[in-house]
């Protein structure tokens, strides 16, 4: 099976988040590696090749317009995201293939699933499938070339409501039935706890480097510490899951230790239960 991720050179924070993608996808699957790469070949492509990845060079088709609507600062972000609305005239060969997020690490093999257009699990409360995630998505390549240029004229004309890029575009335009809904165990997120059917483990929210220092952990908003106050011994688990595909990662366990002292006082509680209860719709 083709796996796709994608990113652009100015998102050089992901690298190592790449990098530990494909380690794991490597020792723990039997994925076709695809790497859709809006840049110059560079020492991470060079990397990505020595490790058997393809590398499709390729800048996203309605790059013109995101760079009228976008700031410079959120345009790095845009380009990126809305790569993978491209797979679909990208892949010529097969009919289903599987696109991940850079931010992810593969813990067993995947199993090829089918879906009419799209199958995505919920985002970060689990019942919720009206607001999937497509950090991990199925997709079928031959329903979704024929939409193609419908898909990309809406996204073009509707990029002030696309608050989170691709996603929520994915969202309104093939919501629905068109989504079919995906075991969560193919998109696990670390605040949900330690999963051993885990297939795919996305840090969604904050990343492994985020972990790294004081600094680091400070500068993270609050919402990110709320979803790790949900369930650090998670955030353990698959920290270290992570440091095995990306070893030279150096966690700052004291800053870790101090945070879920900060996480126990009666402030960070209220915040926590206020979030769950209005944003997350968690009970």
């Amino acid at each position: 099976m083709k796996w796709y991720f994608a990113s652009n050179s100015l998102s050089k924070d992901y690298y190592p988040l790449i990098k530990a993608a494909v380690s794991s996808a490597i020792k723990n699957t039997t994925l076709e590696p695809y790497f859709i790469y809006d840049g110059n070949p560079d020492e991470l492509t060079e990397w990505l090749e020595n490790q058997g990845v393809k590398i499709v060079y390729h800048r996203i088709s309605f790059y013109k317009d995101l760079k009228e609507y976008y700031s410079e600062e959120d345009l790095i972000v845009a380009s990126g995201a809305f790569l993978r609305c491209d797979i679909p005239i990208l892949e010529q060969d097969e009919e289903y293939i599987l696109y991940t997020d850079c931010d992810v690490i593969f813990l067993k093999d995947v199993e090829m699933r089918k879906p009419e257009f799209i199958s995505c699990a919920t985002e970060t409360h689990a019942d919720d499938w009206e607001n999937f995630n497509t950090g991990v998505m199925f997709m079928n390549i031959k329903n979704l070339r024929e939409s193609y240029d419908d898909f990309c004229n809406f996204i073009k004309s509707n990029l002030p409501n696309l608050y989170t890029y691709d996603q929520t575009a994915f969202q309104f335009y093939y919501g629905d039935k068109k989504n079919t809904h995906l075991d969560l165990k193919y998109n696990h997120k670390p605040y949900w706890g330690k999963n051993n059917d885990a297939v795919i483990v996305h840090f969604h929210g904050s990343k492994p480097m985020a972990y790294t220092s004081e600094k680091a952990i400070k500068n993270r908003d609050h919402l990110f510490k709320v979803l790790y106050s949900f369930s650090p011994e998670g955030y353990d688990y698959y920290l270290a899951e992570f440091k095995k595909y990306y070893p030279s990662i150096e966690y700052d366990f004291k800053s870790i230790k101090n945070l879920k002292k900060e996480l126990k006082n009666p402030l960070s509680i209220r915040i926590k239960n206020f979030v769950r209860k209005n944003i997350l719709h968690k009970k």
